[in-house]
């Protein structure tokens, strides 16, 4: 082959590049080749002259001993053998330990406290009775140191009753009290004067025509009072509230009653029970025309008071003394209340058992029960022997309580009022007194419901049966009384009152006639309702205006025989605040 040929071979080669299994092809053949010439080499110095070479070196080799592995596999324990167990229970709190962060104590923001005024003024008038209404208050603001003011009222009418003769009142008061705050005290007086003036009126216009003067009756009344109540709040002090007070009660026929009364309260705790203790002395000195009479009446009250998470308990006794018309005579009677928390203040029931107590029929008391009450009267004190009662109350929800009671009790010389037909004007337009033993069943229920400011509804009612021991009944004493009051406020805007009344069934001792004689029999006097509604516009803070209306069915009731009410009347007025 030539060199030309041979060089276009290899461009030809260098142009077509060989594939992957010729090149395999030509490696082996060269490794064939290769071994070839080996085997002609070696062959060629075999057959040829011994030559003999020796070459010197300081190596020395040397083997490693093997490393043999045994035929038997060897079985490693993945679980390691714990040794010194030991048993037995170790205390671990259930729930783990942690360090409490302190809260840090909430402070109250100065909010501005609501502005007070110094004054009051509220003015009406009824035109239907020519009745004019005007009340003023007038008094300091806020004062750590002392509180003290005055208060003002006028109340009267000019009513002529239809048969039953002119009903003219007027009702006057003023009242200046003060108090003076210590650190632990509290000394407060006050000075109450009354002025009231009424007619007898509820006598037959037909038969006689009597002067307003004729009737008239004026009734005065100063009250002075002094009172220093303790605040400790350390357990080991004993508080005490100590009462002094004297009252003046006159009329124009100068009949006179003085009273004189210390009322003295004390309690302290002797471990986990308090020890209360009541002192009252009370004395009276009655001048009449004909008469003058002294009552003094003292009281002691002391005892234990004990509760518990559920229940509370008071267990006393009470010791009277009554020295009237130069008679002594001494009255003592364990007291016992309980009550026990039943259900989460739900249903809470408590009972109690008292007696002993002596209740004065003063000149005051019973002009104020019976404002038509003759002014020469039979005075004797009522006795309480005893009165057993069981209730039951609690809360039926934030907004709703509820209260229920029977009542059981012996009175002697209870007061019943009964037209004095013995007067000697014979118009029989006045009231006298009588006294019998008797006893008393009472069931009362009372439920209140208050949403808020905006809603507060109360209704309570009372059963009574009465069981005189010489009356044949129990005059001017009704069978039951019901009262519903509500007060609704919207958005201090306009504020709705509302009363409700119902009256039972009641007795009263009259004349009548039988063949031609006249007796005194009972007479029933028929049951009545009344409902009074009054509803005040705030215009601002310092005005409002208010409407009231009373007997809104207009009917003509008898609470006492001889004396009907007043038909439906209204007054319009206003409320101003002038300083």
């Amino acid at each position: 082959m030539s060199l030309t040929n041979i060089v276009q071979l290899q461009k030809t080669e260098m142009d077509n590049p060989l594939s992957k299994k010729q090149k395999h092809q030509i490696q082996w053949l060269l490794i064939l080749f290769l071994a070839f010439g080996f085997t002609l080499v070696s062959f060629a110095q075999s057959t040829g002259t011994d030559i003999s070479y020796v070459a010197e070196s300081s190596f020395v080799p040397t083997t490693k001993d093997a490393v043999k592995y045994s035929d038997l596999p060897e079985i490693k324990d993945s679980v390691k053998r714990i040794d010194n167990i030991k048993y037995g229970i170790a205390s671990q709190p259930l729930f783990p330990k942690y360090a409490v962060i302190p809260i840090e104590s909430a402070k109250l923001s100065n909010e501005p406290l609501p502005k007070l005024y110094h004054s009051l003024l509220k003015v009406g008038y009824g035109p239907i009775y020519n009745m004019p209404y005007g009340e003023f208050w007038i008094g300091n603001t806020r004062s750590r140191e002392n509180n003290y003011g005055a208060h003002l009222k006028h109340f009267s009418g000019t009513p002529h009753l239809k048969n039953v003769g002119y009903g003219g009142f007027s009702d006057n008061e003023i009242n200046v009290f003060a108090k003076q705050f210590y650190k632990k005290h509290t000394l407060s007086g006050d000075i109450n004067y009354e002025r009231n003036v009424i007619h007898y009126y509820g006598y037959d216009t037909t038969l006689n025509k009597l002067d307003n003067n004729f009737t008239k009756q004026r009734y005065q009344f100063i009250n002075p009072k002094l009172q220093l109540q303790s605040h400790y709040t350390d357990s080991s002090h004993i508080n005490h509230n100590i009462q002094l007070g004297f009252y003046n009660l006159q009329n124009l026929n100068r009949e006179a009653e003085n009273n004189i009364k210390l009322n003295a309260f004390g309690s302290l705790f002797l471990n986990k029970e308090k020890l209360n203790i009541n002192f009252l002395t009370d004395f009276y000195n009655h001048k009449q025309s004909n008469d003058t009479l002294n009552n003094l009446i003292m009281v002691l009250n002391p005892s234990f008071e004990a509760k518990g998470s559920k229940w509370h308990a008071n267990v006393g006794l009470n010791a009277s003394m009554d020295n009237f018309k130069n008679t002594t005579r001494f009255y003592i009677f364990p007291v016992i209340n309980a009550s026990f928390n039943a259900f989460e203040n739900t249903i809470i029931p408590y009972i109690g058992v008292n007696g002993g107590n002596v209740t004065k029929n003063s000149f005051r008391s019973l002009s104020q029960l019976n404002a038509f009450a003759d002014t020469t009267l039979k005075y004797t004190n009522t006795i309480t022997k005893y009165n057993v009662f069981l209730g039951l109350k609690g809360n039926l929800s934030s907004n709703t309580s509820y209260d229920t009671k029977v009542s059981y009790a012996q009175y002697d010389s209870m007061h019943f009022f009964v037209t004095n037909y013995a007067g000697i004007n014979q118009i029989y337009n006045r009231y006298n007194v009588v006294y019998d033993n008797t006893t008393l069943l009472t069931l009362s229920a009372q439920l209140k419901y208050q949403f808020k400011e905006k809603l507060n509804l109360q209704a309570k009612g009372n059963y009574y049966l009465w069981k005189p021991k010489t009356l044949t009944r129990a005059y001017h004493k009704p069978d039951f009384d019901i009262t519903f009051s509500g007060i609704y406020n919207l958005q201090s805007k306009i504020i709705a009152r509302a009363d409700l009344f119902f009256m039972g069934n009641q007795w009263a001792l009259t004349q009548a006639s039988d063949n031609g004689t006249t007796v005194l029999k009972p007479k029933q006097i028929q049951g009545w309702a009344d409902a009074n509604l009054e509803v005040e516009y705030r215009y601002s803070k310092m005005l409002s205006f208010f409407v009231r209306a009373n007997n809104i069915a207009n009917q003509r009731y008898y609470r006492w025989e001889r004396n009907p009410s007043q038909r439906f009347n209204f007054m319009l007025g206003l409320t101003f605040v002038p300083f």
